[in-house]
């Protein structure tokens, strides 16, 4: 590990450097700007507590990267309150993952605890509290947490940073000055992609003749195509991100560890490994790229289309709309048509990715942070229609059906009906927005195979007018499960205009919305901690 005093980060990428959140555009391992000022990371430790922990201190790890903006982010404006807060009463270790060493003290802790997060910074604080978020707000009050946690049940000094599982530490590299070209592929929006940049990062000092060539998924789609089927990939491998190729061998997803990695850069460095796809005829990758697309078929689109729109977010979300206007009194015809709009949102978003905007994965990014805020809102939001419904529902039952908060004076209502068609412009746009900020919250885990294939497909001229077919087929299929929850959400709340039935079951009815907003505020909280 580095000495205290400036962190050097990786060849070519600058020293340790302040900034804020928006140095890291996805995912938090992007390079910080060369020209800010300079900024130094506490003193690193050895990956042991056996000289470093004292009894009564609790141990922490910080998994961290000097190129990393949310790392720098966390260290100058969420650890210095808990460090002051603290004292001496922790052991903190600062464990560099853009070293081997550190990777690998990393991964062997993952390996212990049975978890993996996509992307750094972590905290592991004692033996088993294993933290990750990319909301530094949220990640800092997790650790404090964890420390009152972990001081109050007495095993203070349990905490290790994880040690390689490899006896004496890492091989040595195997003599050889060729030249070992690695594939790395990814797709915008891929917070798994960090986590394998960081281990081929992580490996570039300890192999130097490592070259590293990064293809997109999509973008590069044809020559991906064509490597993984050199390789003798199955289909649905081929376009997956992150995948690494080295020489005859392939590595996907989760399986690109610094263990794996490094086995395969030990086998090739006494002789390289060419970059066998300089060889490759990009025409062969679309080739098979339209035959898989001939083979798809209208019924495989729509099951796989029909999969991926089952999303709990968007159902959430469309849920929250039709409830809270259900409360406003407004006709099955304005929230059919609010939530057709918020849905026709989710729709357009996804057609433009499909006709070649993929740049809108890259606002993604932006949008996970405003995303935690709105749905933490809305369910606030939820939280007060169900205490305010359970009130209505304590009323009801002492036949004070006027007194209720739920309801509107007669004399406002009557203002109301005036300018509905003036309001409901605003929540029409609410509601398309919405869909858009749900759609881009969920683009980079839907439609691993079958969207990017036929978002290359619509690139080709021959194959453009089916290409666009099955994309809109696609989304239709994919909006299907938001439809079907937007009618069932419609019918099931739009009975309680019945004025009659409103005034014999208005008790029950009050109990029931109080449930309804209580489960929506509940999914919504989920949603907002789990961005």
């Amino acid at each position: 590990f580095a000495e205290s005093g400036a962190v050097p980060a990786p060849a070519g990428q600058g020293d340790v450097t302040d900034t804020d959140e928006d140095a890291c555009s996805d995912c938090a391992r992007d390079p910080l700007a060369p020209d800010a000022p300079q900024s130094e990371f506490p003193q690193l430790l050895a990956p042991t507590w056996d000289s470093a922990s004292g009894e009564g201190r609790l141990g922490v790890a910080i998994y961290y990267s000097p190129s990393c903006g949310h790392c720098t982010v966390f260290r100058e404006e969420v650890w210095p309150a808990i460090a002051e807060e603290y004292r001496e009463r922790l052991d903190v270790a600062w464990v560099d993952v853009s070293e081997a060493e550190g990777m690998a003290a990393l991964e062997a802790t993952e390996a212990r605890l049975g978890t993996r997060a996509p992307d750094i910074p972590v905290v592991v604080v004692g033996a088993d509290a294993y933290l990750y978020d990319l909301d530094m707000g949220r990640l800092g009050d997790a650790v404090r947490a964890a420390i009152e946690e972990g001081l109050e049940s007495g095993t203070a000094s349990s905490g290790e940073v994880g040690e390689s599982a490899e006896p004496g530490g890492a091989p040595a590299p195997a003599a050889g000055n060729e030249a070992i070209h690695v594939a790395y592929v990814e797709k915008d929006g891929c917070s798994d992609c960090a986590r394998a940049r960081l281990v081929l990062d992580a490996l570039q000092p300890e192999y130097p003749q490592m070259v590293v060539t990064t293809w997109n998924s999509v973008r590069d789609a044809a020559l991906v195509e064509a490597a993984g089927q050199h390789l003798g990939l199955p289909d649905a491998d081929r376009l997956l991100a992150p995948s690494v190729y080295v020489g005859s061998q392939a590595l996907l997803g989760d399986d690109i560890t610094l263990a794996n990695v490094r086995t395969f850069l030990q086998e090739y460095a006494p002789s390289g490994a060419p970059a066998f796809w300089e060889g490759l005829e990009v025409t062969a990758g679309r080739e098979s790229i339209a035959a898989r697309f001939a083979r798809m078929g209208p019924l495989a689109v729509v099951a796989a289309a029909l999969l991926d729109g089952i999303n709990p977010c968007a159902f959430a979300t469309i849920l929250f709309f039709v409830s809270y206007l259900a409360v406003s009194r407004r006709s099955r015809r304005d929230l059919l048509f609010i939530g057709l709009t918020f849905t026709a949102g989710v729709f357009v978003t996804y057609l433009l990715v499909g006709l070649g905007a993929m740049r809108l994965l890259q606002l993604a990014s932006a949008i996970r942070i405003v995303g935690p805020i709105l749905y933490g809102a809305m369910a606030v939001g939820c939280l007060v229609l169900a205490g305010l419904s359970l009130y209505d529902y304590i009323l009801a039952r002492r036949g004070q059906l006027k007194d209720m908060r739920l309801n509107l004076p007669e004399g406002l209502r009557e203002r109301i009906r005036g300018r509905i068609r003036a309001a409901s412009g605003a929540y029409v746009g609410a509601a398309f927005g919405s869909g858009l900020i749900v759609s881009l919250l969920e683009l980079a885990c839907t439609g691993q195979v079958y969207l990017p294939t036929i978002s290359f497909m619509v690139t080709v001229p021959e194959m453009r007018g089916s290409a666009i077919a099955y994309l809109l087929l696609y989304n239709v299929a994919f909006v299907v499960p938001l439809v079907v929850v937007l009618l069932l959400a419609v019918y099931g709340v739009s009975a309680m205009r019945v004025q009659d039935w409103f005034v014999r079951n208005a008790a029950r009815t009050k109990l029931l919305m109080s449930a309804l907003f209580a489960v929506l505020a509940g999914l919504l909280a989920t949603q907002a901690v789990g961005l």
